[in-house]
């Protein structure tokens, strides 16, 4: 559910002692006019007089609250709450807030707690079915919203939520029709209007959700996730450019340093441009060797299908042989069996340009990939993938991987992932066993490091390096610390280690990798 400038209203008539301070006063009466930096002065100032002020903590919070500061908002709503610990308002605010923050545990207690004392309270419903969805407890949302629909067909905010659980789902086409649905009733609802601009907005049609958008922000232009909507939208249609330095290392002593810099925008409803140029230096104890590309291409989705292709052009250039221009081509194209199945396959043509012994080889490379995703239930999703690649020295490569992954809480999942490779024969200067094979058990988990996010992920199994070898324990780990503000800009460091002989061109048995992102919107 959504705090709206009119339901604060109307919800803080019943907060704060009858004979209110002047300050508190003059703040009520900015607020009722919607003079709300004279609000925020007002109640500042009785906060200074009184720290206790019920009336004045909350509104601040409130206001906290629509300028994104939610952890102060938090901080004034727990003085309210000190004064006052069982006004009903004040603490459904208080899980508003947690939820918002992406703390969904604790929100969630807190609405429990709110409704087994007030039960019929509709909006302590709705937040707490919203937040069950924004926690990804899928199943749980649509049957709270199913429940509150079944006490009242035309509860439109309930609707709207159950729209969204199947846009969640990835059941675009329910979801629309949902929200289409409310809006034949209710033309200016603000909920199926945001959520209609979130579905277009993921299909790439950033003008029309423009259009919705700036509806529903005009009927409340403090509604919370409308705001979050526009920013995203706004961040769609600007053009984004995100620049990389990367460093990798394998115990075969081959050292690579790169740089990319990438741009994209939108061309069009459905229609994305993007456009790369990079630098790659790669060195072993015998050689050194360089590539400068570039690549454009665009990306189009159509109702359940996408596509995209791009054309690029890479100067490679060793130190111990001629140098060469190659050009590279890619195309890929999916489709959306149902809500959460989709099917892909992708083609593309590129020099073998990994270490710089591979640059000197002028080897190229076609390859083939299909791949399969599917959602088997709510949390539970498993992808397959298998393709070929035909290389210039007539060796080819045949791999099949297969994934299972398991969500545990917002924040954690764990999965298995299977992996059988091989080549017709042991090619020169690159990792090329009949058959290679793993199996690891993998985990990862995403921690709020406000204001960074950090991520740490791992696995673990076994792998065997041609057919009839020995099993041997493998290993990787990864973390990255991100940085995030607005709403397209964005900074990280990442890095990982592994002892898995796939991750490095060569098969080297340790191979590490370090890289910092910087991504922004013009």
């Amino acid at each position: 559910m959504n705090l709206s400038r009119s339901g604060f209203l109307l919800s803080l008539l019943c907060l704060g002692p009858p004979a209110l301070a002047a300050q508190v006063a003059e703040g009520n009466a900015a607020w009722r006019e919607g003079r709300f930096h004279e609000a925020r002065i007002a109640y500042e100032q009785a906060l200074r007089d009184d720290s206790t002020s019920v009336r004045a903590n909350y509104r601040l919070a409130v206001l906290a609250s629509w300028d994104s500061r939610l952890d102060s908002a938090l901080v004034l709503l727990h003085r309210a709450r000190v004064t006052e610990p069982d006004e009903p308002d004040v603490r459904l605010a208080e899980a508003q807030f947690l939820s918002w923050r992406g703390s969904f545990k604790v929100a969630l207690l807190k609405y429990d707690s709110l409704l087994v004392d007030h039960p019929d309270r509709h909006d302590a419903q709705l937040g707490r079915a919203q937040t069950l969805a924004w926690a990804g407890r899928l199943n749980q949302a649509e049957a709270a919203y199913a429940r509150m629909i079944a006490a009242d067909a035309a509860d439109y905010e309930a609707r709207a939520g159950q729209a969204q659980v199947s846009a969640w789902r990835g059941d675009l086409a329910t979801a629309s029709e949902r929200y289409q649905a409310i809006l034949s009733s209710d033309s200016g609802n603000v909920q199926a209007l945001t959520g209609l601009a979130q579905l277009h907005h993921w299909q790439g049609k950033e003008r029309l959700a423009r259009t919705e958008i700036d509806r529903a922000l005009a009927a409340d232009s403090n509604n919370h996730e409308a705001r979050q909507v526009r920013a995203a939208v706004r961040a769609g249609l600007r053009p984004q450019v995100e620049v990389t330095l990367g460093w990798s290392n394998d115990s075969d002593d081959n050292t690579i340093w790169w740089q990319t810099l990438g741009t994209s925008l939108s061309l069009a409803e459905g229609l994305r441009g993007f456009a790369s140029a990079g630098a790659f230096e790669a060195s072993d104890p015998a050689r050194h060797g360089t590539r400068v590309s570039a690549e454009a291409g665009g990306a189009i989705a159509r109702g359940k299908m996408e596509f995209t292709a791009a054309l690029g052009l890479r100067g490679l250039s060793p130190s111990d042989s001629a140098s060469r221009s190659v050009g590279s081509w890619r195309a890929s194209a999916s489709y959306r069996l149902a809500a959460a199945t989709g099917i892909g396959l992708g083609y593309s043509h590129y020099p073998f340009d990994e270490t710089a012994l591979l640059i000197a080889r002028h080897l190229d490379v076609d390859a083939v990939e299909l791949n399969l995703e599917s959602g088997l239930r709510e949390g539970l999703d498993a992808s397959l993938g298998a393709g070929s690649a035909w290389l210039s020295d007539a060796n080819t490569r045949r791999f099949m991987v297969a994934a299972v992954t398991q969500r545990v809480t917002s924040r954690a999942t764990v999965g298995v992932l299977g992996r059988l490779q091989g080549y017709d024969f042991k090619g020169a200067g690159y990792f090329s066993p009949d058959r290679f094979t793993t199996f690891e058990a993998r985990a990862a988990y995403t921690q709020p490091l406000l204001p960074f996010e950090g991520r740490l992920s791992g696995g673990l199994g076994t792998q065997q390096v041609g057919k009839g070898a020995s099993g041997q324990l493998e290993w990787h780990i990864e973390g990255k610390v991100s940085r995030r503000w607005a709403t397209a800009n964005e900074v990280s460091l990442s890095g990982g280690i592994t002892n898995s002989a796939v991750s490095s061109t060569t098969g080297a048995f340790r191979y590490r990798t370090a890289a910092v992102t910087v991504r922004l919107g013009l």
